[in-house]
């Protein structure tokens, strides 16, 4: 009978793997992050269908936070849907961002060039340090008015009177974010088109859940042009045997376990060449 050679890992990820990203990632100059709700639990927060804050406790809450958060809903008692985002704000004002969003903050400030194509809205990117986020969801804190569409940026939603209401024409505010019945925005889109067609030397999925078609579109395009591509997440997806790598674990531990590496080493300022 033989035994079967136990590999290498680190923190419970096995090591060759580890090595094997870190080194790619200390050779490349630019890199796309695809981020989904896995990142964001990673610091506590609950989501239900990636929506930020809300825990779904019996079978009835999905229904109920499906409605509050529509676009009807929204016209027709603002009270309700505003009930749920503040519920949300509330949520995720009470954490704070985690490994994974510092050690993407880091990447940002030691590559030529890099990316986030996120679909959390709760800003936990941007609190962390990163400044190229592309918000495929819009944000929570981005307030618009439907009627003469100013729009407003906030960090939070104390001093607001609920619902808020536009100081211009009192129409109630909303948050620059598709609600349920209503299509994506076509802002990030261009956005992402536009750094697309200069390219990424690597392409990583972390925390995404569902694998939409527009999020697995760049890992798809990468792989079929060579680039590395590589999915960190507790969940299967899509993607999951296309990808040049896979690792199964919390996006904070394996982001810090391979950005370990890379600093050894690539340990100078700007880790392109």
């Amino acid at each position: 009978m033989t035994t079967r050679e136990k590999r290498p890992t680190v923190a419970g990820i096995q090591r060759e793997l580890v090595d094997a990203v870190g080194v790619l990632l200390s050779q490349a100059r630019s890199a796309l992050f695809i981020t989904g709700p896995g990142v964001s639990m990673d610091s506590g927060l609950v989501m239900y269908r990636g929506i930020p804050g809300l825990l779904r406790e019996n079978p009835e809450d999905g229904r109920l936070f499906e409605t509050a958060l529509s676009i009807e809903t929204l016209r027709r008692k603002p009270e309700m849907t505003w009930k749920y985002l503040l519920r949300m704000e509330q949520s995720i004002h009470a954490v704070k961002p985690n490994r994974a969003h510092s050690v993407l903050s880091e990447i940002g400030t030691k590559l030529e060039r890099t990316a986030i194509m996120t679909v959390n809205v709760d800003r936990l990117h941007q609190r962390a340090g990163s400044k190229d986020v592309i918000e495929m969801h819009g944000a929570l804190f981005d307030l618009l008015c439907s009627h003469c569409e100013l729009s407003t940026r906030h960090d939070t939603f104390d001093a607001l009177d609920i619902p808020p209401r536009c100081p211009t024409c009192t129409q109630v505010l909303r948050p620059d974010m598709p609600l349920f019945g209503e299509a994506l925005p076509t802002d990030p889109f261009t956005r992402l088109q536009a750094e697309l067609d200069v390219g990424f030397d690597m392409v990583f999925a972390i925390g995404v859940g569902t694998m939409f078609p527009y999020l697995a579109r760049p890992l798809l395009v990468a792989r079929s042009e060579g680039i590395p591509t590589i999915e960190i997440g507790a969940q299967r997806t899509e993607v999951s045997d296309v990808v040049d790598f896979r690792f199964k674990g919390a996006a904070s531990t394996v982001l810090d376990a391979i950005w370990a590496v890379t600093t050894r080493v690539s340990p100078t300022t700007k880790l392109a060449h």
